[in-house]
């Protein structure tokens, strides 16, 4: 009987690590969002994170969030990721969460209700006039 245990905590040994209550992309999903801003063209730095609060979603810049001043910048949630978005095609498909308020600190934008997070790949800093990338990160 006992090479039938040992054969047994063998089994439930290999299999342990492999057991899920839900898959790993849920694992993975269930995090909020965070990242670190890149310039493309125009100085662009700082932190930001999704944080949700009172059924609402919002993007987060913290207190070492700074960017070059320009015109018409705003904040986008682009379908595209870093390495595929440019100035020319940063709002195509992109949805726009509001005029960046500030360059220095910590400031918030709502996230549109019903805008699902996972058909995004990147949060742009955008001038949209003229079409210039400042940068941004991948989500």
């Amino acid at each position: 009987m006992r090479p039938n245990l040992i054969a047994l905590a063998l089994v439930i040994a290999t299999a342990a690590p492999v057991i899920f209550l839900t898959s790993p992309a849920a694992y993975a999903q269930a995090a909020s969002p965070e990242g670190t801003f890149t310039k493309v063209s125009k100085a662009l730095s700082g932190g930001w994170s999704v944080v949700k609060r009172d059924g609402k979603s919002f993007i987060v810049f913290d207190d070492t969030f700074r960017a070059a001043n320009g015109p018409d910048l705003k904040v986008f949630l682009s379908p595209q990721s870093m390495s595929q978005v440019t100035g020319k095609t940063a709002a195509t498909g992109a949805v726009n969460v509001g005029v960046l308020k500030k360059t220095k600190g910590t400031q918030e934008y709502e996230i549109p209700v019903g805008t699902d997070l996972s058909k995004f790949k990147s949060v742009l800093v955008h001038c949209e006039e003229f079409a210039v990338l400042w940068g941004g990160s991948d989500l």
